[in-house]
């Protein structure tokens, strides 16, 4: 018989999306500190939506170690903290040769927005070699009926429409 493994943190959760890292306790560990980079990205510009916190937040790191320029997107008055603690770690982070990474607040779902990013971050660092569409949502819930005409367009217009209208 396998042995259950106990769950190393204990769960949270939070009321509203998008989620602040800050708050959870323990805090998550987005780096690994046995990681050895190799300047695998030296001299790339890399756009992380969603880069302010959890998944995003480690790929910006990562990515920043690796020699990148980062900029990434977040949720503006929601994730202002998480944003600024991101970027003091990707400012440690970065090789000297990178440029400041930046933090973009804007709203995804938006194909304008999503224009106005790529606009602002080839302005700045004059491209972008690597898109990594991280920015998402997720609700649990316990049956169909739940689901609400509203919450199903925020969440296509999060996960699917913003991946394309960055990418275009």
């Amino acid at each position: 018989m396998e042995e259950h493994r106990k769950p190393q943190f204990p769960p949270q959760t939070q009321p509203h999306q998008p989620g602040k890292e800050y708050v959870m306790r323990p805090l998550p560990q987005s780096i690994n500190p046995e990681y050895k980079p190799s300047d695998k990205l030296e001299g790339k510009v890399a756009l992380v939506t969603g880069g302010d916190s959890g998944i995003g937040r480690s790929v910006c790191y990562h990515f920043a170690l690796e020699g990148a320029t980062v900029a990434f997107t977040y949720v503006q008055g929601i994730e202002d903290r998480d944003k600024d603690d991101t970027l003091m770690m990707l400012a440690k982070a970065k090789s000297c040769d990178a440029k400041d990474p930046i933090a973009i607040a804007t709203d995804v779902t938006s194909e304008e927005n999503c224009k106005r990013v790529v606009d602002q971050v080839v302005s700045k660092y004059g491209r972008i070699d690597i898109l990594v569409n991280n920015a998402a949502v997720q609700h649990y819930t316990n049956s169909m009926e739940e689901i609400t005409e509203a919450w199903l367009e925020k969440l296509f217009r999060t996960n699917i429409f913003a991946y394309f209208f960055m990418t275009k």
